[in-house]
């Protein structure tokens, strides 16, 4: 592993409590510090040592994965169809429509979006938050069964529920409204 320059772990430290926190970083004077080390202590194996400690930090706590441009977190989603349809919800909890896009190719469904950080106020000072932000993606392989033309969207509540019509549902009703026997079924006839 190559060593940072003191100035590029001053530089990343600031960048990465600015993404935390969504506040400025303090400004730290190098020529001044507050803490100076006891002149036994090798800085550069202490800054080396204290990185290597971050990192580690980061990859256990999940935190690198926030941090990252692609996507940073996964929404919950809940798959089930009825006899005439298939229904996949997704809790999207703090997002309104115009942050999440929904597109179906070639039979697979894809959601992505984006949970960005909004700050209450300038004065508010935020002691922790638990919240996942950034992209997200889900993609869903589609059974062949289904209209996939024609989707519905409806969101409400933090949930996005994406309901896709079975072609064999909307075959069966058009085939009863002309009177015919289903498929299966036996006739009443004799």
């Amino acid at each position: 592993m190559s060593t940072y320059s003191y100035d590029q772990v001053l530089t990343d430290v600031r960048e990465v409590y600015e993404q935390l926190t969504g506040l400025p970083a303090p400004k730290v004077d190098v020529k001044k510090p507050r803490f100076p080390l006891p002149r036994e202590v090798d800085p550069m194996a202490l800054v080396q040592s204290e990185i290597n400690y971050l990192n580690l930090h980061l990859i256990n706590s999940g935190i690198s994965m926030r941090l990252s441009k692609s996507p940073s977190w996964t929404p919950l989603a809940e798959i089930y169809e009825t006899p005439r349809e298939l229904v996949i919800n997704l809790e999207l909890a703090g997002l309104v429509k115009d942050d999440v896009t929904v597109t179906q190719i070639n039979n697979i469904l894809i959601v992505r979006g984006a949970r960005r950080f909004r700050r209450v106020s300038e004065e508010a000072q935020y002691h922790r938050s638990e919240r996942i932000y950034g992209a997200f993606e889900r993609i869903f392989p589609l059974p062949g069964y289904i209209q996939a033309d024609n989707m519905r969207l409806n969101f409400s509540d933090g949930i996005l529920v994406i309901t896709f019509p079975k072609a064999e549902a909307a075959a069966g009703s058009a085939q009863i409204k002309k009177g015919e026997v289903r498929k299966g079924q036996e006739s009443n006839k004799e």
